[in-house]
């Protein structure tokens, strides 16, 4: 069994065969050649036998980030200026982000070992084997965080360039198939307001005593913050109860002392405390409700905000919570794939519905300067006649949405549907199905569109009268038709999905769920690892550029073996 720990050469054992001195001196006059020789050998042996077909090899001769490193520059200093010279090249710290990304978005730390550790990943990242320093942990993350601040979509933009070179698609003319999935904040949410509330309040206090004026810092010293830093357990319902009033008075008093003090504030430190004090309103708002008597209790759950703040950590992650599955604390990640590759990539905060995804993705093409596609292709949860209006006004006209159209809430699909009426716009009347014309016609207090009223006595007596009206009914009540503003687009819509085209476009949209399945089985995809919507934004778009680069070498690798 081989030991958990190779040995340790003890004090007085040679680092060299017993050789002549004299020879031993040739040996140190040609160590570098000879460590280069040995290198050469090792990796030939290796690349030759056993990792040939190692997807990292399989990469590093055939894409070159020389854009990404590029673009990188102005991570160094410039020469002439004072500072020491750099120990790492811009592109071995390159190499190694993308390494991270090939290794499921690992830690800093996860990566130090395994450029400490795996001779394919030193090979690709340019270190060499004998190399008497390495990148430690600090080093990675320091890159890491400036790659995410200032060029975090630049090794998507250049490897989607890359493909287009070597494996040509046309991004206007070929549809795009857009889905959604949960990224879960590495944080875990508050189990109560009125610890969200605690913890909110003591990371802006000691902001605030990191860097606000001594007059606020004097002011808050005069606080007794004890119920905060020093909490005692809650087990009953009335001492959580207690522990909540005596929460929300001294959060009270402390936004109320802060608030005195805001126009001493530095002018960088005052747009974070302003953030700070918004949120503690947020959470109250959202997360409480005060009775006549002064009395603070929770709200249920149904009465509360829809994007609630749930970590005073990560305080831009929200719940999204999604058919059929539990809610997850963190943010909605949003792709735009053709069958090839992927070409939008996009975090928006948990919460924020599906609808949103096609007008997300397009408007990430626009800003990037590449093509709008003719077509993207989504679930029915991009059906409804707003997004598909959206979508249009995004592209100009020049992008079409396909989808579902989903079933109106509260319909009865045995009965006749919107969409069984005809409009005449110019004139503003509505025929039934059973040729009855209305006038009447008002505005929709509650949505965007208006409303066509058929009077009880114009209806008496029509054949398609079970089929129209409710059974339950009174035969005096009237019978009122809604037509939203984006009628004529959906209209359009059920046009094209009852088409042959519209019919096959529904059909591949299941091209997008592999893809998923990758980047969050494999890609790290499915747990962000730092916090913030930036972050999980970076992270996503590494994650979409090494998915692309495997997804074409698969589709090389068949062709030549075909």
């Amino acid at each position: 069994m081989l030991p958990i720990l190779p040995p340790i050469l003890r004090s007085g054992t040679p680092d060299l065969p017993a050789v002549p001195r004299w020879l031993q001196g040739w040996i140190i006059m040609f160590l570098g050649p000879i460590l280069v020789w040995a290198e050469t050998t090792i990796l030939r042996r290796i690349f030759t036998t056993t990792v040939r077909d190692h997807p990292l090899v399989r990469m590093g001769l055939a894409y070159d980030p020389a854009a990404v490193v590029a673009a990188c520059a102005a991570y160094r200093h410039p020469e002439g200026t004072p500072g020491a010279p750099p120990t790492f090249t811009l592109e071995q710290l390159v190499r190694a982000e993308i390494v991270r990304a090939w290794a499921g978005g690992c830690s800093d730390r996860e990566l130090a070992w395994h450029l400490a550790s795996n001779l394919v990943v030193r090979w690709f990242v340019g270190l060499s084997l004998f190399a008497p320093q390495l990148p430690d942990h600090t080093t990675l993350a320091r890159f890491h965080g400036w790659m995410r601040q200032h060029v975090p979509d630049a090794l998507f933009r250049d490897v989607l360039a890359f493909l287009d070179h070597v494996d040509p698609e046309d991004a206007a003319t070929t549809p795009q198939i857009v889905d959604t999935f949960a990224m879960q904040s590495p944080v875990a949410p508050s189990v109560s307001a009125a610890v969200l509330l605690r913890d909110l309040t003591l990371r802006l206090v000691w902001l605030l005593r990191q860097r606000g004026p001594a007059s606020l810092i004097a002011a808050l010293d005069a606080l007794d913050l004890t119920p905060f830093t020093q909490p005692k357990p809650a087990r009953s319902a009335a001492a959580r109860h207690a522990r909540l009033q005596t929460t929300v008075a001294l959060v009270a008093r402390v936004v109320t002392t802060v608030t005195a003090h805001l126009d001493a504030l530095d002018p960088v430190v005052s747009p974070l405390v302003l953030a700070f004090l918004a949120d503690l309103a947020k959470v109250q708002a959202d997360e409480l409700t005060t009775d006549d008597a002064g009395v603070v209790t929770e709200r249920p759950a149904k009465e509360r905000g829809s994007r609630r703040i749930a970590s005073a950590v990560d305080r831009e992650a929200t719940f999204r919570k999604h058919e059929g599955s539990p809610a997850v604390l963190g943010s909605n990640a949003i792709i735009s794939t053709t069958r090839t590759r992927i070409r939008a990539c996009v975090i928006v905060t948990g919460c924020t519905p599906d609808s949103v995804a096609p007008a997300a993705v397009l408007q990430q093409q626009q800003e990037a300067g590449a093509p709008l596609p003719d077509i993207i292709v989504m679930d029915g949860a991009a059906g409804w006649g707003k997004t598909r209006a959206e979508v249009h006004t995004r592209s100009d006209g020049q992008t079409s949405l396909v989808a579902p159209i989903p079933q109106s809430g509260g319909s009865d699909p045995a009965r006749f549907s919107v969409a069984d009426f005809q409009v005449d716009f110019a004139r503003m009347t509505c025929t039934c199905p059973g040729g009855i014309v209305s006038t009447t016609v008002y505005p929709s207090g509650s949505a965007d569109g208006i409303t066509f009223r058929f009077r009880a006595p114009d209806c008496a007596g029509c054949d398609e009268y079970a089929q129209c009206r409710d059974p339950k009914a009174k035969p005096t009540s009237h019978r009122t038709v809604f037509i939203s503003d984006y009628h004529h687009h959906m209209r359009e819509a059920q046009r094209v999905n009852q088409s042959d085209e519209g019919k096959a476009l529904l059909h591949d949209r299941w091209r997008v769920e592999p893809t998923i399945a990758w980047l969050t089985r494999y890609q790290g995809c499915r747990r962000a690892r730092c916090i913030g919507l930036a972050a999980a934004q970076f992270e996503l778009s590494q994650a979409c550029a090494v998915r692309n680069l495997l997804s074409w070498l698969h589709r090389h690798a068949r062709r030549a073996a075909a």
